[in-house]
């Protein structure tokens, strides 16, 4: 059971530092408050990797991967180009809970399918201890993201705001783009 969960924690990990949602919470970290995002992204993280470890095998053999990849390319690019041509943060998108509901939306889209999310599966496959591997791969997405919201909070909030805004953008649409050009190489 100990294996199990060091196992999952170390794939984990490694698998997702510097990974596309890791690069939604440092972004996010800039134009939201830091507990908002990481509460966004833990809950899909949570969301995620308990459909991986529960039912991961139905959700990959129900729902094409394909589909999946491109909606949430499409998603991204949408949300690069919204975060690019939208005015300034009024006080009160600060104040509410749009920083948890957009992170939470972005990384469940962004983790759906990828590759933190199979190792979990197969882990949970091959172990034989769902619970513990769900508890290694939370363990190890905290530790990720705590560390991307403490950089996005402390030190990228010091940036020129209207750099920010075209190096969030960008992010979101070179992320969008990867996962739809990947996917359309398995497409044709």
């Amino acid at each position: 059971m100990i294996a199990a969960a060091t196992a999952a924690f170390l794939t984990v990990f490694i698998a997702e530092f510097g990974d596309k949602s890791q690069l939604v919470c440092l972004t996010m970290a800039c134009r939201y408050p830091p507990l908002q995002v990481l509460a966004g992204a833990m809950t899909a993280m949570a969301v995620v990797l308990g459909l991986a470890v529960g039912v991961g095998s139905i959700i990959a053999e129900a729902v094409p991967h394909s589909y999946v990849a491109v909606g949430s390319g499409i998603f991204f690019i949408a949300v690069g180009l919204y975060t690019y041509f939208r005015g300034k943060d009024s006080a009160e998108e600060k104040i509410g809970k749009t920083g948890y509901f957009q992170t939470l939306g972005m990384i469940f889209l962004a983790e759906f399918g990828d590759k933190t999310q199979l190792a979990a599966m197969f882990l949970a496959a091959s172990f034989g201890y769902p619970l513990a591997v769900f508890a290694g791969a939370m363990l190890a997405m905290l530790v990720n993201h705590i560390l991307a919201v403490y950089l996005g909070s402390r030190f990228i909030t010091r940036v020129n705001p209207r750099y920010v805004k075209l190096g969030s953008a960008s992010i979101f649409i070179v992320i969008g783009l990867v996962m739809i050009i990947i996917e359309a190489g398995f497409l044709f």
